[in-house]
């Protein structure tokens, strides 16, 4: 530090005070030496605020947010599929079901009267207060779930639509954090829609599936629902940032924004809404021959050259095959042959049974046998894998297949393949993974040579199987096309009860 007297004064005047003057040594900007700035109060508060929303919860309500026909049901399958496969307790309660069941079945004027346009007029006081007490009734079921069955995630299914309901159920899971000690944390998922064609889409789609049309016409159906929309649209109120965490979509995906979304299962589910989109296109689940030596690699041969006839005959029905593949040698060489663009993730590996059980055969009865008994956390002895340690590596895969926009074929063993297959038909993993039952496990676990086909259903959120055997020539390596799969009846979940 140097002391100059007389120095100049900004004015131009002389002054007799000694001027301190601070010698600043010379150190890069970005260098790691630089000295850190002292950080104020304001900005120490914010952090202050960003810690506090950051512990994970013991309970989760994703809220959902939205007008009629906006995807909201769609969404809250995915959820429910994705959560309960990753180990959460998951359940959907929909307030749209509730009003439908305090109506007297018998009464089909009664229940019309609370489907109908009319009642969702916001004018009609009766009607609002109605339907503001089976909203606060649905998530009453919702909270007393968590505290009786031990639930994690509750999803509110319900448009929400307006600050003071939305403040009404933060309030009321607040009050339940104090009485029960747990917290309970509110996320709002609203999902906007303003692009026409997807709007149309939606509608329809509403007013063949929904029980509120019932007994109407399309045409009369359509007229209803645009009447109950107006009537929504009326009284709209979009999520604001004051009022707590939320994720929005724009139209199934196109953007979405996110707002106090820190906690561990928000987390995870933000990455999961932005890959999401409602564009029909077939998954292909294809598993190797379990086990090692000549025999494992002349079948799984075999195998790839079916399954590069396969993918040549998807190519001229005009699906361009995306080839995810785990790093296994046999899956290496398997997709090599098959000759697609091919990603490779380890995610899709073997379930590492340990150095108790080896590298053997994973289809002997003592592994089947062990697999058929071990829960959900519990891993393999000497050092395994559990399967929520499978599923765990297995979320990219999950993200990238959902956001792929063309057809994927996923090459792997069948245990990746069989715990992927048990996200898209919304079973628990641990019930597939012991012995095969159903036509979809038995495909993957014995030396068929089947693909696994499933096709997504956008009324349901659902997928619908179909097993395809490549043993039976090119005729019967063309699975259902994709617009006759969305069309049949009764296909979706035709063995959502088995393993």
């Amino acid at each position: 530090m140097l002391l100059v007297p007389g120095l100049r004064s900004l004015a131009g005047w002389r002054t007799h005070s000694s001027v301190k003057i601070i010698l600043m040594s010379k150190v890069d900007y970005y260098d790691d030496s630089a000295p850190a700035p002292a950080v104020d109060e304001a900005v120490l508060a914010k952090l202050a605020t960003r810690s506090s929303l950051t512990p994970d919860s013991a309970k989760l309500i994703l809220v959902m947010v939205g007008l009629p026909a906006r995807g909201k049901s769609f969404i809250s399958s995915k959820l429910q599929s994705f959560l309960q496969w990753s180990g959460k307790r998951t359940q959907i309660f929909n307030a749209g079901q509730k009003r439908r069941q305090d109506s007297s079945p018998d009464l089909q004027s009664i229940e019309r009267q609370t489907s109908s346009a009319k009642f969702f007029d916001p004018s009609d006081a009766g009607a609002k207060a109605q339907r503001e007490a089976i909203a606060m009734e649905t998530l009453e079921a919702l909270l007393q779930w968590f505290e009786q069955e031990g639930g994690d995630v509750g999803i509110l299914d319900a448009t929400n639509s307006t600050r003071d309901r939305r403040a009404a159920v933060v309030a009321r899971a607040a009050a339940e954090s104090a009485r029960t000690g747990e917290s309970v944390a509110v996320v709002f998922i609203e999902s906007v829609c303003d692009e026409a064609a997807l709007l149309e889409a939606n509608m329809l789609a509403k007013v063949r599936a929904s029980p509120d049309f019932k007994g109407l016409s399309e045409a009369d159906a359509l007229a209803d629902l645009k009447e109950r929309i107006g009537h929504y649209e009326r009284q709209y109120e979009t999520v604001e940032d004051q009022e707590g965490a939320y994720i929005k979509l724009f139209n199934l995906s196109s953007k979405v924004a996110a707002n106090q979304v820190f906690g561990r299962m928000s987390q995870r589910v933000l990455p999961y809404l932005a890959a999401l989109h409602i564009r029909p296109r077939p998954i292909y689940l294809a598993a190797l021959l379990p086990g090692a030596g000549e025999a494992a690699r002349s079948s799984d041969s075999s195998f790839a050259h079916k399954l590069a006839h396969f993918a040549t005959l998807r190519a001229a029905a005009g699906e361009n095959l995306r080839l995810l593949s785990s790093t296994q040698p046999a899956a290496l060489a398997a997709a090599d042959a098959i000759g697609c663009t091919v990603t490779h993730q380890s995610g899709l590996n073997p379930l590492d049974r340990g150095r108790t059980m080896g590298d053997g055969d994973a289809s002997s009865p003592a592994v089947e046998a062990l697999l058929a008994r071990m829960k959900f956390d519990e891993r393999f002895p000497g050092g395994g894998e559990s399967f929520a340690d499978l599923v765990r590596r297995l979320w990219p895969c999950v993200l990238e297949i959902e956001a792929s926009m063309e057809p994927v074929l996923v090459l792997a063993h069948a245990g990746p393949c069989r715990a992927l297959r048990a996200y898209f038909k919304n079973l628990h993993v641990v019930e597939c993974m012991g012995a095969a039952t159903s036509p979809g496990s038995q495909a993957l676990a014995n030396h068929s040579h089947k693909v696994v086909s499933l096709v997504p259903n956008i009324n349901s959120g659902g997928f619908v199987e179909t097993i395809i055997d490549l043993e039976d020539g090119p005729g019967a390596s063309t699975p259902l096309g994709i617009s006759a799969v969305m069309g049949a009846p009764g296909l979706d979940g035709a063995y959502g009860d088995l393993s």
